[in-house]
């Protein structure tokens, strides 16, 4: 069992399927949580009460990450409940419908590459100052494989928005490894989550399912698990890295 005690870990976009596991199982392992939530505000209560049972002050942030007044609050909020900050996790995302390239609208692509990249520099930039403060600062920003293989048919903007957010992980990682701070990245296959609207994924990507290698769509424990790797002193040595977590999929590109 990875041991996190006496770490301050903050998880934008904490109240989704994949944030919320993540925080569990942080908050499993002795972090301390800082989750954000933006619009699900019922998810972010019911996810306040299981952290709640597992002791620790953990606090809860609100707000829309692509604005760089609120990011800069919400730092500002951190900091002043925790002082610094050890992990990072730069989660918080967002796929719209599919869209044909020539029917994407202006506005459409400016919003996906806002959610997933946008807020990744403001987040990232606003909390380097507490991170710097940490011993052994660490970020992983969840990325996708769409980054490497361009997504489902449609997805340009998601597909572009996490090929910059793989890009950025590894400029980042070159740039503070004098701060004492890994930035790496994990880029999800097919994951069983609210992600992917109101279905049963073996259902409706059963197709899908086939070209991978596992035969089945990952669980966020999945995901969870090597985030908290990456967090953890085993990952010391590691830094600048996209870790594909697709159930092999990469080796059927």
């Amino acid at each position: 069992m990875l041991d996190f005690n006496d770490k301050v870990v903050f998880i934008t976009g904490a109240s989704g399927g994949l944030g919320s596991q993540m925080a569990r199982d942080f908050a499993r392992a002795g972090a301390t949580i800082i989750a954000h939530d933006f619009g699900l505000a019922s998810a972010a209560a019911a996810l306040m009460k299981e952290l709640a049972a597992t002791g620790g002050k953990h606090l809860l942030v609100e707000g829309d990450l692509t604005d760089p007044v609120k990011v800069k609050a919400i730092a500002q909020q951190i900091g002043a409940h925790f002082a610094h900050l050890d992990v990072l996790v730069n989660n918080a995302g967002a796929s719209p419908d599919k869209t044909p390239f020539p029917e994407v609208a202006a506005d459409l692509w400016d919003k996906v590459i806002a959610i997933n990249l946008r807020s990744v520099f403001l987040v990232t930039q606003a909390c380097l100052p507490l991170l710097e403060r940490s011993a052994k600062g660490r970020i992983i920003n969840i990325s996708s494989t769409a980054a490497r293989n361009g997504g489902a048919p449609g997805g340009h903007a998601y597909a572009s928005s996490k090929g910059a957010v793989s890009s950025l992980t590894k400029s980042m990682a070159k740039d503070f490894c004098a701060k004492n701070i890994l930035v790496n990245a994990i880029a999800p296959g097919l994951i069983d989550t609210p992600f992917y609207g109101d279905v049963k994924v073996a259902e409706k990507y059963a197709e899908r399912l086939k070209s991978i290698p596992l035969r089945r769509a990952g669980m966020p424990s999945d995901i969870s698990g090597p985030v908290l790797f990456l967090a953890s002193p085993l990952a010391d040595y590691i830094t600048g890295e996209v870790i594909e977590a697709s159930g092999g999929l990469s080796m059927m590109a």
